[in-house]
């Protein structure tokens, strides 16, 4: 496997196992997206002042506008800067993840790095249901009220997709078993039950 999917199994490993049944560039992506996704939770909820997140927030945003990569820059950040193709939508999820801090609901741009994952890779997914799958992904990481998880049907995303996708199948039921079961639950467990609806 990848450095991209080593360094996001070390962060979340249950996240990482939701891209393995995808062609390694696809999988790629979406480990070093649904990591940036991580590192932007991690600035909201640990900044003691919003000013201080917004700072690293726009530290991110600068490496991706620029012309060069910061020699300095970590791993992900280089790895994510040459995706030309998916640039204006990490930034927008950074701007929009900054604006947040601003109100009471700060939060992670989920539904936007969804649909940088999807333009990435090409898949033609219906933009409303990719969206409301990072919504989802997004309340996976929260306990309180205000961030809204619809839950969408295994029938709702393969009517979505144009073709299969794994990943999104198997992120929409690590989101339910979130929801409604033990957290000690074995994630192996679900994706070998996920392997033979897939195959």
């Amino acid at each position: 496997m990848s450095a991209a999917y080593h360094d996001l199994r070390k962060r979340a490993r249950a996240l990482a196992l939701a891209t393995i049944f995808d062609k390694s560039h696809q999988r790629d992506l979406c480990c070093d997206i649904l990591h940036l996704g991580l590192e932007l939770e991690k600035i909201v909820e640990m900044a003691s002042e919003p000013m201080l997140a917004m700072i690293r927030i726009q530290w991110w945003y600068d490496c991706f506008e620029g012309a060069v990569i910061p020699s300095d820059a970590p791993d992900l950040a280089k790895r994510l800067y040459h995706y030309d193709d998916i640039k204006p939508y990490l930034l927008t999820a950074l701007q929009n993840t900054q604006e947040s801090l601003q109100t009471d609901m700060a939060e992670a741009d989920w539904p936007g790095l969804f649909q940088a994952i999807a333009i990435g890779n090409g898949w033609q997914i219906d933009t409303v249901i990719m969206r409301q799958l990072g919504q989802n992904l997004g309340s996976f990481y929260r306990d309180d009220n205000q961030h809204s998880y619809q839950p969408l049907s295994d029938k709702q995303l393969r009517q979505a997709c144009e073709q299969p996708v794994g990943f999104i199948r198997l992120v929409n039921l690590l989101c339910q078993r979130q929801k409604s079961a033990s957290l000690n639950e074995d994630y192996l467990l679900i994706i070998r039950y996920l392997w033979r609806l897939l195959h």
